[in-house]
């Protein structure tokens, strides 16, 4: 076999594997269940970044969210906590932050790439090796963070 075959064929599995890869990924998510529902919305940022985003209640999966994309779960009343990545994260942080949710209600969060890190964590850039770990460290707290590639907002109704 040639080598720019066999080059060609490396590349079309590696293709191939990367599509099964998304597939794979997609189908982990789990509804916990409860009377409270949570809808996740992701904004639609074509320039932006293009990883999936990983939704967590309470450290369990509940949404993997693609670019423009919402996902709806539910949950039960109480303190919990919504934590979000992105696949195959590169970056130092994530976002996490601590919610009431009263029995019953509903909640929308906006998902939008979160541009700081995204300059922190670009590793084109000669700094990044001194500004994503600054940024990381200034960003967090005990209970919540917004370093990660991903920021959320609740929206109020």
């Amino acid at each position: 076999m040639t080598y720019k075959k066999w080059l060609s064929l490396s590349f079309l599995a590696l293709v191939a594997g990367c599509q099964g890869m998304m597939i794979q990924e997609g189908a982990a998510p789990v509804n916990p269940g409860g009377d409270v529902t949570l809808i996740f919305n992701r904004a639609n940022k074509m320039l932006g970044i293009t990883k999936n985003a990983q939704v967590y209640v309470d450290n369990v999966k509940v949404c993997v969210i693609f670019n423009g994309k919402s996902c709806t779960t539910n949950t039960s009343a109480g303190v919990h906590t919504l934590k979000m990545d992105a696949t195959f994260s590169g970056s130092l942080g994530t976002y996490s932050h601590s919610y009431q949710f009263d029995s019953g209600k509903t909640y929308r969060f906006i998902i939008s790439p979160n541009d700081s890190e995204m300059i922190a964590a670009d590793m084109n850039n000669p700094l990044a090796l001194i500004t994503a770990p600054t940024y990381y460290e200034l960003n967090k707290t005990s209970t919540t963070s917004d370093n990660g590639e991903f920021t959320m907002e609740a929206l109020k109704d």
